[in-house]
């Protein structure tokens, strides 16, 4: 059986699988920048994305945020005039093509990596805190904007396809901070699932696997983003989710990819012990539910390769 085989039959829960699945393994990742170009490239640094909106690169943290200040859209109730959406029809998609083509199909499943999500969207356009209080000084212009962007990622959803032919399009949009998800689960409800969920819902239609992922505290959402429709969440993250909570409710029903304490490995400070102490945990959670696609959560090679030989030591034991 093939990396890519056990995985699939890992990913439906039938049984069939004969090892936790490791991401590096399994999945080959699809990094979209040259054509869906949802912020600029970590190489590139700073930039504009193709809806306007600037980036502005951290060389503390390795990535780009949009910067406060510069978002196109000032005033929610005028996104008609402020907003410029691209057009899925002039994108070069030529360039997907060719980098489809190198994809390792029969033994790697394909994950497209779409950033910015519905709402990772709305707040790059309008500013986080502007966006926030928008929720509730100005929900109809929120929702016609949310609706607007949905739609268009809708329309992006059939090009992905054709271009790219994904087995997974995972779709990031953070909910949460480190102690609790950005709003009450009403406004969550009324707000950002119904976009989130249509978004999937797209996906799944067009027979590709939906992977939602979420950084920060995301298990007093989990219901909520369990409905939305995904097959798998990446996220979950340790320490500040209830992962055992999370599994007992959700573990035969969802993947979750690379679940660690990825703040834990990734210090420098980190002692070899602890990052192998932090696989086992992890797999002592995810493992007796099936439920888990390991990832180290660091590429940092003193860390990396201990955490990988305990994860192919520890990846049979649960079957």
């Amino acid at each position: 059986m093939t990396e890519r085989e056990n995985a699939l039959h890992y990913i439906k829960h039938d049984g069939k699988a004969e090892w936790i699945p490791g991401f590096l393994d399994c999945m080959e990742m699809i990094f979209p920048y040259e054509v869906v170009r949802e912020r600029p490239t970590r190489e590139e640094g700073s930039g504009y994305d193709y809806f306007g909106c600037w980036w502005e690169f951290d060389p503390a943290i390795g990535g780009s945020s949009p910067l406060p200040g510069k978002h196109p859209c000032k005033d929610v109730t005028k996104w008609r005039e402020q907003v410029t959406f691209p057009d899925p029809e002039k994108l070069d998609w030529s360039k997907a093509k060719a980098q489809a083509d190198g994809f390792d199909r029969e033994n790697k499943l394909s994950m497209f990596f779409w950033e910015s999500g519905p709402w990772e969207r709305f707040h790059a356009l309008c500013g986080f805190e502007e966006s926030l209080v928008a929720l509730y000084e100005e929900p109809e212009a929120v929702h016609e904007l949310m609706q607007a962007i949905t739609d268009f990622k809708i329309a992006m959803v059939a090009k992905i396809k054709e271009y790219y032919n994904p087995d997974i399009i995972c779709v990031l949009d953070d909910f949460g901070h480190q102690r609790g998800p950005f709003m009450s689960n009403e406004l969550f409800r009324e707000m950002i699932k119904p976009y989130d969920t249509a978004l999937g819902k797209a996906i799944t239609d067009a027979g590709i696997l939906y992977c939602h992922h979420s950084c920060g505290c995301i298990t007093p959402l989990m219901q909520d983003i369990y409905e939305m429709g995904p097959q798998m969440i990446l996220g979950l993250f340790a320490p500040y989710n209830d992962q055992e909570k999370v599994v007992k409710e959700f573990g035969d029903k969802l993947i979750f990819i690379g679940p660690i304490d990825a703040q834990l490995v990734s210090l420098p400070e980190s002692t070899t012990e602890e990052v192998v102490t932090e696989t086992i945990r992890c797999l002592d959670v995810f493992g007796p539910s099936h439920s888990i696609i390991f990832d180290t959560g660091t590429f940092v090679p003193e860390k990396l390769g201990p955490m990988l030989e305990t994860f192919y030591q520890y990846r049979g034991k649960f079957f």
